[in-house]
């Protein structure tokens, strides 16, 4: 399976994430996607300048190239800058889980290249075990970018069951020595709701956005 990640500029409004919908509903009836989820901003973390991020899944390559050369990837989120990232997933920790009452996402994009990778590999594989350790922590999905000169060379996206647990774990001293080495990359992590996953979506129209706008976090 092949992932593209889609990293949006700009602040949160409705009308950029239905036309991701709109573009969303064509890629599935006539393209060959299976699975996407858009995550919105509604904390940085730090230095997280985006507004959304997407991550779309097709089984087959085909499909998705018949997509990108038909552009029917050129329309979503009316017309803002969006860098899009052809990705693999790279490690899954924990069974992925429905959207749930306080559910946030951490949302963390890498931008970093080349050698660096390797490196910020290293370190994330060092403080898993921290995280999944730690009450609260659902699941995690690190991706890792095709292209070594993608400008976001990884991309981490995590469920926790709240915001406070995720603080919490970031808080603990146990992770101090994580968090030092962390600050030596480029990183853009916020907290995110996911507004729309195709698995959860019902039957065959994918619906008009309706979520409320305000944050899930405290």
């Amino acid at each position: 399976m092949m992932h593209m990640a889609e990293i949006v500029s700009g602040e949160p409004d409705r009308e950029a994430w239905a036309s991701w919908l709109d573009e969303t509903r064509v890629l599935r009836d006539r393209h060959g996607l299976v699975d996407a989820e858009l995550f919105e901003r509604v904390e940085d973390i730090r230095d997280a300048t985006y507004a959304y991020i997407s991550v779309r899944g097709w089984t087959h390559e085909e499909d998705f190239q018949e997509a990108m050369a038909l552009g029917a990837l050129d329309h979503g989120f009316s017309g803002r800058a969006v860098e899009r990232i052809v990705i693999r997933m790279r490690t899954q920790l924990g069974d992925l889980a429905p959207t749930g009452p306080g559910h946030v996402w951490l949302v963390n994009p890498f931008e970093i290249a080349g050698a660096e990778i390797e490196g910020a590999l290293a370190m994330w594989d060092r403080a898993k075990d921290h995280m999944l350790a730690h009450p609260g922590f659902m699941n995690a999905r690190l991706f890792r970018a095709r292209s070594p000169a993608a400008k976001h060379g990884l991309l981490n996206v995590s469920q926790w069951r709240d915001a406070a647990s995720f603080k919490q774990a970031l808080a603990d001293r146990a992770y101090d020595r994580h968090r030092e080495r962390s600050l030596s990359y480029k990183l853009h992590p916020s907290l995110c709701r996911r507004v729309f996953d195709l698995g959860e979506a019902s039957a065959a129209p994918v619906p008009v956005p309706s979520v409320p706008a305000e944050s899930v976090v405290a």
